[in-house]
């Protein structure tokens, strides 16, 4: 055991703790890996399946006995000496681990509720003992003294958490979104403290805040990609309320539970994020939401995330009043920034509407005309008209405050209900229009409203010319009808006061689910490749002019015994092989003068030869071998031309291929092929090309 007495006021970080082994006693650091409890920690697991549904019975069994163990982990940590404790930590690993596990399978707070509806009596208790004593462990770990024997230097414990990874951005949101509804102030202290041992960690926490709002972005999209398609399933509408509830409470509770994180939210301005996000996101989905199940708790769960979205919106205003109340030097900077933002937020129609009902913009604007008069004139006119009260909305504050918007939707539904029965009305009237094509449109369409089904309404229109037939007083008079607006229509159906040119038409992306036309995203049409590499890419073209290159895959042999076929063929096939043929005579004729000096009888057998050649087909392409034989030919005639005789039958003098290999070569084949190796640079073998292209003219590459 340590003997602690005689350094009992020495940090944890300066101490030294003798320690005996193998009968050797020396000093050890009193956090090093010597002092580390070698114990594997358990690992906390879920009991619920997709967030919402718990397990069964058996494993829901083996849940409680795990957890019991990882109590009895947490316990025992907590009992360890200063020393041991933060060793442990340090090194080793498993520790961490188990209580970074519970904070990322928690229940979120709107979760707990299922807790205590469950059946099984040991789920409860043990998962609110866990909750406290994994609190404690994390007191304990953001605790610089303990007591006084127990304790380290702020500079040494802001390094420790930060190098080790013990503290991190995410462990701060976790903390925060499972323990701050229950444990306020002790948790706003654990922040500051931590914020101001560490002020790394104010830089980390930007960091974190950008990708929380970059999450924000991500669910838009989704909402905004996969809601645009009819006919979204309730299990994609529930996930997406889950991400957003999720999100949004991380970022309600920062900005809650300390003034350093709502200042760094203003920094960043989160403001004009929450305002989108209430309007794009979470409006969106409590209308899909509703129209697939009227019943659903999910409906719930995002009006009060409305709620606290508009509150932690007025946190952030606040940061601007505090400073031009407090007659800071940036107080104008602050006044100007107050009015941007309300600006910026004009573009939201459902927020600015609900932050209206719910706060008081008025009073704010008075503080900021009176702390700062030099501010701009024309912006402050246009706030406060843009949120002016009307008397009302403003009784209604006085009396109680509660949202509006929450009111509105049995409004909705009524007037929901009341375009309904327009729409039946007017499918009966385009249904009688079909039958009685001759009768006026509002004639039909008051008939139609006098009684309740089509049968009677035919009836009467087609007894309307009997006299003896009494009709409603308001069919015989010709009034004129007015279409339902679209854009009322909208405002029924969404709450949204939108003016644009395109309301309610073909083209309303708001309101059809497939709009009339091609909507044009980005560079390019629909269809058509995107960057440059995809245009070269495709080939489709090909498979246009294919048909064309199939004419070719056979030549039909054609009769030849029409004349005048087989007469205008051979003057094109002459044309065309004439140096095939000259050829030929020019080197029979030189090859007969030199050998037998026979000219006149080489020359008949030219002429013998060509026409056994005129009688046969033409081939599609020239057999190589014939080509090959026919250019040798032309070189040996061109020998003989210039030299006067044959070329020798032996090898040339420049002969670099010699004999076989392992016969052994000449001297002058070795001295041919140095002379070669040494002299290769000096003409390039640039006819590749030209080579090729040859070969191609006359059939031998495939084109």
């Amino acid at each position: 055991m340590a003997n602690r007495t005689h350094d009992a006021g020495v940090p944890l970080n300066t101490r030294k703790i003798p320690h005996s082994e193998n009968g050797v006693q020396r000093n050890i650091a009193a956090l090093h890996d010597t002092w580390k409890d070698a114990r594997c920690f358990t690992k906390y697991t879920a009991f619920l399946v997709n967030g919402e549904e718990p397990v069964s019975g058996a494993m829901l069994d083996q849940w409680a006995n795990e957890t019991e163990w990882y109590i009895k982990d947490m316990k025992h940590l907590l009992n360890l000496d200063h020393h041991r404790f933060w060793s442990t930590i340090v090194y080793n690993t498993t520790a961490l681990e188990s209580i970074l596990s519970f904070m990322q399978n928690a229940l979120p707070f709107y979760l707990v509720p299922v807790l205590k509806s469950m059946e099984n009596e040991r789920i409860l208790p043990l998962y609110t003992s866990a909750h406290a004593y994994v609190f404690k462990v994390i007191v304990r770990l953001t605790t610089v003294r303990e007591n006084e024997t127990c304790w380290m230097e702020p500079d040494f414990y802001g390094k420790l958490v930060y190098k080790h990874f013990i503290i991190t951005v995410p462990f701060l949101f976790d903390l925060i979104s499972i323990y701050s509804r229950d444990n306020n102030e002790q948790v706003s202290r654990i922040i500051e403290a931590v914020l101001k041992l560490q002020p790394k960690y104010i830089q980390d926490l930007k960091h974190g805040l950008s990708y929380l709002l970059s999450a924000f972005t991500i669910i838009q999209t989704r909402c905004e990609s996969e809601l645009s398609e009819a006919g979204a399933s309730e299990s994609t509408l529930n996930d997406l309320a889950l991400y957003a509830q999720d999100c949004s409470s991380v970022l309600v509770q920062l900005v809650a539970i300390s003034t350093t994180l709502r200042q760094i939210c203003s920094e960043l301005n989160v403001e004009f994020a929450i305002s989108n996000f209430y309007d794009n996101v979470l409006i969106v989905l409590y209308r899909n939401i509703q129209e697939v199940n009227k019943h659903s708790h999910y409906l719930s769960y995002l009006n009060d995330m409305r709620v606290e979205l508009l509150e932690t919106f007025r946190s952030l205003l606040s940061v601007q009043l505090d400073k031009i109340l407090a007659n800071a030097d940036d107080g104008l900077l602050a006044a100007d920034k107050f009015i941007s933002i309300l600006t910026e937020c004009l573009a939201n129609n459902v927020f600015v509407r609900d932050y209206k009902n719910l706060f008081d913009i008025e009073a704010d604007l008075a503080i900021v005309q009176l702390g700062y008069k030099s501010v701009d004139q024309v912006k402050y006119d246009f706030i406060q008209k843009a949120y002016a009260q009307d008397s009302e909305t403003q009784q209604d504050r006085n009396g109680a405050k509660s949202m509006v918007s929450t009111e509105q939707d049995g409004e909705l539904e009524v007037n929901a209900e009341q375009l309904d029965m327009e729409q039946k009305i007017e499918q009966n009237v385009q249904y009688i229009m079909e039958l009685l094509p001759h009768l006026e449109a509002a004639q039909i369409r008051k008939v139609v409203c006098t009684y309740d089904n089509v049968e009677e309404a035919v009836s009467v229109l087609l007894e309307q010319d009997n006299p003896n037939v009494a009709l409603p007083a308001t069919v015989g008079q010709d009034e004129p009808h007015i279409p339902p607006d679209p854009l009322d229509e909208f405002y029924l159906r969404t709450g949204i006061d939108r003016l644009n040119i395109y309301d309610g038409d073909e083209f309303d992306v708001m309101v059809n689910d497939k709009v009339k036309g091609i909507i044009k995203k980005g560079k390019g049409m629909p269809g058509q490749p995107k960057t440059m590499t995809a245009l070269l890419d495709d080939k489709s073209h090909i498979q246009q002019v294919r048909h064309i290159y199939r004419q070719f895959d056979m030549v039909a042999e054609h009769d030849l015994d029409d004349d005048e076929y087989d007469d205008s063929f051979e003057a094109m096939t002459e044309s065309e092989s004439r140096h095939v043929k000259l050829s030929k005579d020019a080197r029979n004729a030189i090859v007969d003068q030199e050998l037998d000096n026979e000219s006149d009888s080489g020359s008949n057998e030219s002429e013998d030869e060509q026409e056994g050649n005129q009688s046969q087909p033409l081939s599609f392409c020239e057999n190589p071998e014939l080509a090959r034989k026919r250019y040798e030919e032309k070189l040996n005639s061109e020998y003989l031309r210039r030299h006067g005789g044959p070329p020798p039958a032996g090898p040339r003098e420049a002969d670099v291929r010699g004999k076989p290999k392992g016969q052994g070569q000449d001297s002058k084949v070795l001295l041919n092929r140095r002379h070669k190796n040494e002299n290769k640079a000096l003409s390039g073998n640039h006819n590749r090309k030209q080579g090729a292209s040859y070969k191609r003219n006359r059939g031998m590459l495939p084109s």
